[in-house]
C-alpha cells in the first residue's frame, strides 16, 4: 500500500476550529492507496495523530515538495531517484535510435560515479560508437566493457577523469550534481535533480508520461506521474515502469520533448 499525506490551511474563517483530518482507501489494477488530508486554521498540525493513521507508513509518506514534515514527528516524505535514474537512460536510448547514424557524429558521455547504471550503457552502444564513460567505479565499467567486446565487438570507453568528460554534448548522469561537469554551453545534461552548482551545459531533471487508466485513477490533484511512479517502483516492486520512455524532459528553464531534443542534438551532429 501507498499513503498520500497532504496538509492544507482552512479557506473557511470559522471551520475548522483546529483542524480536521479526512482519510479514504481505493484500490484500482491490484495497488491500495490511503489518502490522509488534515484541513487545519491555527494551531499545531496534530502530526501523532496523521502518524496513528499512516500507521507502517509513516516513514515513507507521499507528499508535495513544499511540505515540511519536523524531525521530532517521526514522519518522513517517500523520495527515490531509482525510477529517475532508468528514466533518464531510457530518454537517452529513445533519443540516439532516432538519430541513427547521425548519433556517431556527436559525442555521448555517462557520469555515473558509483555505477547506478553500468547494466544499461550496453544500450546505448546500439545506437553510437562515441561513448565514454566517466566513474570511480572503473572495476564494475571495466567488467561490463569486457562483456559488451565479448558478445558485440563494441568499445566501452571507461575513464576516472573528468577531462574526459569534455566536448559531450550529450551527458547521462544519475545523481544530483555537485560538481560542475567540463562541459560546453550547447551540452544537455539528463540527470535526476537540480544541480547544486551551476553547469554551462543545459540540466534537465523531470520526466513526463502518461500513466495507465488503473494506475492514472489512483493519482491524486498536485502529484506529478514520476513522484507516483517512483513510489510504485521502490516500494511496491513495480520494476515494469523501469522501461518507460518519457515523452517529454524539463529542467529549471527550458523543457524538451523527444521530438525537438532530437531536432537540437540533430543540428550539432550537422555542425560537428
Amino acid at each position: 500500500m501507498l499513503t498520500f499525506l497532504t496538509v492544507e490551511k482552512a479557506e473557511s474563517k470559522l471551520l475548522p476550529l483546529r483542524h480536521k483530518i479526512y482519510t479514504e482507501l481505493k484500490t484500482s489494477g491490484g495497488i491500495q492507496v490511503k489518502y490522509i488530508k488534515c484541513i487545519h486554521r491555527r494551531g499545531k498540525i496534530p502530526y501523532e495523530k496523521i502518524r496513528r493513521i499512516s500507521e507502517n507508513q509513516s516513514d515513507c509518506l507521499l507528499t508535495k515538495e513544499d511540505l515540511i514534515l519536523p524531525q521530532e514527528s517521526k514522519l518522513r516524505r517517500f523520495y527515490s531517484a531509482e525510477l529517475s535514474e532508468r528514466l533518464c537512460l531510457n530518454m537517452t536510448i529513445a533519443v540516439l535510435k532516432e538519430l541513427k547514424a547521425s548519433s556517431d557524429n556527436i559525442k555521448v558521455a555517462v557520469f555515473d560515479p558509483e555505477a547506478r547504471i553500468a547494466d544499461g550503457v550496453g544500450a546505448i552502444l546500439k545506437f553510437t560508437q562515441n561513448l565514454t564513460v566517466v566513474t570511480r567505479m572503473t572495476g564494475v565499467y571495466g567488467a561490463e566493457a569486457e562483456r559488451i567486446m565479448n558478445e558485440s565487438g563494441a568499445v566501452l570507453n571507461v575513464s576516472r577523469r573528468m577531462k574526459s568528460l569534455e566536448n559531450a554534448k550529450l551527458v547521462v548522469a544519475p545523481y544530483k550534481l555537485k560538481t560542475q561537469l567540463p562541459l560546453g554551453k550547447d551540452a544537455v545534461i539528463l540527470t535526476v535533480a537540480p544541480s547544486a552548482v551551476s553547469q554551462k551545459g543545459t540540466v534537465y531533471y523531470r520526466y513526463y508520461f502518461t500513466l495507465s487508466e488503473d494506475l492514472k485513477s489512483l493519482l491524486p490533484q498536485g502529484f506529478d506521474a514520476e513522484y507516483f511512479s517512483s513510489a510504485l517502483y521502490s516500494l511496491l516492486g513495480r520494476f515494469d515502469l523501469g522501461s518507460i520512455v518519457p515523452q517529454a524532459t524539463k529542467g529549471d528553464f527550458n523543457t524538451h520533448t523527444l521530438v525537438s531534443l532530437n531536432k537540437y542534438l540533430t543540428n550539432i551532429c550537422r555542425n560537428a
